[in-house]
């Protein structure tokens, strides 16, 4: 037997059912795998506040987020750090946000590289996401990689800015004018 004959993959609807039935907590469903989202520490909280109201005052006429879930198909759902959402989409108060009114989406990766630059980017690319921005805030590193024109299950656009550690350096409105 393979690790892959152990995986029991589920729907959004099912997933939701589990989460609420059992209790869980930080997890994220994506292309029907349930993952475990590890904790958030200061790095991390920090960076995320940064381009949160960095976004949120370029954008003055969309709505930003900094917590919620994305129904990105019938088998994701996935909570990303920041994104962006046009003010106009009509949000049902009872279900996570559709995906065809999400403009754009950031994910701090601090101990999620792996994740979040594999089957999650692919999973926002498969979904039509027409912005990811993948931030990588620690010391040495300091990064941020703009994947824009998704093409199936990648992006056609990939640009890549210095931003510092903890994004100290990130200056939104210069990456939006680009």
């Amino acid at each position: 037997m393979t690790v892959v004959d152990e995986i029991h993959r589920v729907t959004v609807d099912e997933y939701i059912r589990i989460v609420r039935d059992l209790g869980w907590e930080s997890t994220e469903l994506i292309e029907g795998v349930v993952y475990d989202v590890t904790p958030e520490l200061s790095r991390h909280m920090t960076t995320v506040m940064r381009v949160f109201r960095q976004l949120d005052a370029q954008l003055p006429s969309e709505v930003t987020f900094n917590a919620g879930s994305i129904r990105l198909s019938s088998i994701s759902m996935v909570d990303p750090d920041v994104f962006v959402v046009d003010a106009g989409a009509p949000l049902d108060p009872e279900d996570a946000v559709p995906v065809a009114s999400v403009l754009l989406v950031v994910e701090v990766c601090v101990t999620s590289q792996a994740r979040d630059r594999g089957p999650k980017l692919i999973a926002y690319a498969k979904a039509g996401v027409p912005e990811v921005w993948l931030i990588d805030p620690r010391p040495g590193v300091g990064e941020l990689v703009r994947h824009r024109d998704p093409a199936g299950a990648s992006y056609r656009t990939i640009d890549r800015f210095e931003v510092g550690e903890d994004a100290e350096e990130l200056d939104v409105g210069a990456i939006l004018a680009r």
